[in-house]
């Protein structure tokens, strides 16, 4: 499989890490707050056998630029489309998972569908107020010991799981690519996140739609009120999975998006 990676530079001067594979129809990864490209690695080599897929480290994570600035979803969005003008991109479709999502909403409302085709919003809420917790009360744990950073971040990273155990090998390749992140991003990213509200702009988007969520997340509720809000969106739902239902369910997730990415380059009939 051919493989590019390289930088785009973007008009702020940070320079933006990415990987490019496969040919075909192009499909851009966009990956949550705070960790980097490599969560997408059950869905890149095998999307990228049908599809050019592009997936990104944002400015301050993994081997992107670590800046302690333009940590916003606007920012962000503005980073994809430099992304796309860059590597001349065109009919293309975004896909993003938490934070990620909410960067396509953002470039939806920047940019309404210039160069895209379709999005993929992946277990992401349009508002803080359409967020509900797991219906699961959490289980007792105990505190690692002082200082073992390593296991405390371990354990955040599971909280994301409920049908799959992710091996503590598996975690630490996660960990090991976003382990030198900008710890700034969170200063402004943070109350971003909270001050959004893409509710309002929901009926005017007219682009295909397909949101994917975790039965069990509480994002749950947020999807639901995308799908019942974005005219002609579709949704599916990863009953047994929690916010990362891409990594849990891979093969279901890569047949929907492959599927989705289809309709939208068939034929006019």
């Amino acid at each position: 499989m051919e493989k590019r990676t390289g930088f785009v530079e973007a008009n702020d001067g940070v320079r933006l890490y990415y990987k490019d594979t496969g040919r075909g129809k192009p499909v851009v990864l966009i990956h949550g707050g705070g960790l980097s490209k490599g969560w997408w690695s059950k869905q890149i080599p095998v999307l990228s056998r049908r599809f050019r897929v592009i997936a990104a480290d944002t400015r301050g994570n993994g081997r992107s630029d670590k800046t302690p600035w333009g940590h916003r979803t606007a920012r962000y969005a503005m980073d994809v489309r430099e992304i796309i003008e860059t590597l001349e991109l065109d009919e293309v479709t975004l896909v993003g998972w938490s934070i990620g999502a909410r960067t396509v909403l953002s470039y939806i409302e920047l940019f309404r569908s210039y160069r895209l085709k379709g999005a993929v919003l992946v277990d992401e809420v349009p508002s803080i107020e359409v967020h509900d917790p797991p219906d699961d009360p959490p289980e007792p744990e105990t505190e690692p010991p002082p200082g073992d950073e390593s296991e405390h971040r371990r354990r955040e990273l599971k909280k994301m799981f409920v049908s799959l155990d992710v091996s503590d090998a598996a975690l630490d390749v996660l960990l090991e690519e976003s382990r030198e992140n900008t710890p700034a991003q969170g200063v402004t990213l943070g109350p971003d996140y909270q001050a959004q509200d893409w509710r309002p702009m929901l009926p005017s988007i007219d682009l295909p739609v397909l949101i994917a969520t975790g039965g069990r997340s509480g994002a749950f509720p947020g999807c639901r009120y995308m799908y019942e809000n974005i005219p002609g969106a579709r949704m599916e739902v990863f009953e047994g999975s929690g916010h990362a239902l891409f990594y849990e369910e891979p093969d279901r997730f890569n047949a929907v998006v492959a599927e989705f990415v289809d309709t939208l380059h068939a034929p006019s009939t």
